[in-house]
């Protein structure tokens, strides 16, 4: 019977002006402690962790990913631990997806290269850069049309991460709908030079360009009409601060800082708390590593 402990990281998509093209893993994780069970048994679930999910979402998830790679898989039992924010934008989905593929590729008849794996949790998560962040970890930049998935990773910056969750609800299909069908050539222009920096700047471990390669018109500014206090924190300046941008659809927000991350974590929580909204601030690592397994000792008897 096959027992292994796996875990996969939190991501924030976009970056600004990388908009459903650049992720970056956050080190804080799902993990998943999993067991096989003996045939004819049922799947057994616990759920627990600071964002224990109230709901199978996670589980829906995770359950997807191990059939796109072993519909056959055996009875499995899976002890979930969560530390992801759920619905704050923070890839708790994409991680979800990852997990499962990497245990439904335990239990696939046949060994599935990496990359294979790869490209199915981006076709489940349908956002490249969440799903690849999750999986790989460090910063990504990624592509999809007729060319298929093609992506490129790069370690994460030399930085610290501050994440500012508000107390607010945003579900990510609302917050799709905020956006105009049509750009103004301008702002389409603006994107493209500062996303085309963006990559340059992580590729070559330029941090000092970070700030102005982040800068965005073409989702956040409509984003902000339902998330208070984020423009103020968007145009938050600060000698440490190396980016500011929403997270992936909202509505937390991601700093990058130099040092100490906890004061430029209040500032953006006072933009917030002057617009009467509440939050949570977090100060993780940025997650050089994506997908973890380690394997446990094979569990005794039939349960």
């Amino acid at each position: 019977m096959r027992a292994f402990r796996i875990s996969a990281p939190a991501s924030s998509a976009n970056l600004g002006a990388g908009f459903d093209a650049v992720g970056i893993a956050i080190e804080i994780r799902i993990t998943a402690e999993v067991r096989e069970r003996a045939p004819g048994l049922a799947n057994r679930w616990t759920y627990r962790g600071a964002h224990a999910p109230t709901h199978d979402g996670l589980r829906t998830c995770i359950e997807a990913g191990i059939a796109a790679l072993a519909p056959s898989a055996p009875p499995l039992d899976v002890d979930l631990d969560n530390a992801i924010p759920l619905g704050a934008g923070l890839g708790s989905s994409a991680a979800a997806y990852a997990i499962g593929v990497a245990i439904g590729a335990q239990f696939a008849p046949a060994t599935i290269e990496d990359d294979v794996q790869a490209r199915a949790v981006a076709a489940l998560e349908g956002h490249p850069d969440n799903a690849l962040a999750a999986w790989y970890g460090g910063a990504v930049v990624a592509a999809t049309g007729d060319d298929g998935l093609t992506s490129i990773r790069f370690p994460p910056p030399d930085v610290r991460a501050a994440v500012v969750v508000p107390s607010i609800v945003l579900p990510t299909a609302e917050a799709r709908a905020l956006l105009p069908q049509t750009y103004a050539r301008a702002d389409v222009v603006h994107n493209i030079q500062r996303a085309a920096l963006l990559g340059a700047a992580l590729a070559a471990g330029r941090i000092d360009l970070l700030r102005a390669a982040v800068r965005d018109t073409l989702h956040q500014p409509y984003r902000a009409a339902a998330i208070p206090g984020l423009r103020e924190a968007l145009a938050l300046e600060d000698p440490a601060l190396a980016a500011v941008a929403l997270s992936g659809a909202g509505p937390s927000v991601l700093a990058l800082v130099f040092g100490d991350p906890r004061p430029v974590a209040a500032r953006i929580a006072a933009c917030f708390e002057r617009a009467g909204v509440a939050s949570t601030v977090l100060t993780p690592a940025l997650a050089a590593s994506g997908v973890s397994m380690t394997l446990a000792e094979p569990a005794t008897g039939s349960a």
